[in-house]
């Protein structure tokens, strides 16, 4: 998708603050802080369709329990941004990304550390949307790995 309006078409203004200054990472930022994905403290660093990459940084928001990064902490920043990726891919103003399904593997404990989100896009085959999200310590380290599965479907 080329039409930046078409991305603030489909969220809803009545639930959020949408700014159209600035560059789209820094606009989808301030949605993402809007939301449940803010409470991550996530930032978003690139956006495209192919690659995108998010850094997040220790807070006590994304930790669980035993002090170590949750979880769903890691699952909620692969999730929004392989959702905004699918935002490349929409074409009509009713049309909206599904998570259809999802997978996460755990590899490594995160204590401290910022950690590095880095999505890819590995197939595309007609309005289904196939993602990869590679979680890195800062050694570089791959601390998780998901998998995210979209469709593209017209809402009414």
């Amino acid at each position: 998708m080329h039409n930046q309006d078409l991305v603030f078409d489909i969220i809803p203004k009545d639930l959020f603050d949408i700014r159209r200054d600035g560059t789209l990472v820094e606009s989808i930022q301030h949605l993402i802080e809007q939301c449940h994905p803010g409470t991550t403290q996530m930032k978003l660093e690139t956006l495209s369709g192919e690659e995108s990459v998010a850094s997040i940084p220790f807070a006590m928001s994304n930790r669980a329990l035993h002090g170590l990064l949750h979880g769903g902490a890691y699952f909620t920043v692969g999730d929004t941004i392989t959702a905004m990726m699918c935002l490349f891919f929409i074409e009509e103003p009713n049309e909206r990304m599904l998570t259809i399904n999802a997978s996460i593997r755990y590899l490594r404990p995160v204590n401290r550390e910022t950690v590095k989100a880095r999505a890819l896009l590995k197939r595309r085959e007609g309005k289904n949307l196939y993602f990869v999200c590679d979680f890195f310590l800062p050694d570089g380290k791959r601390a998780a790995q998901a998998k995210y599965h979209y469709v593209l479907a017209k809402i009414q």
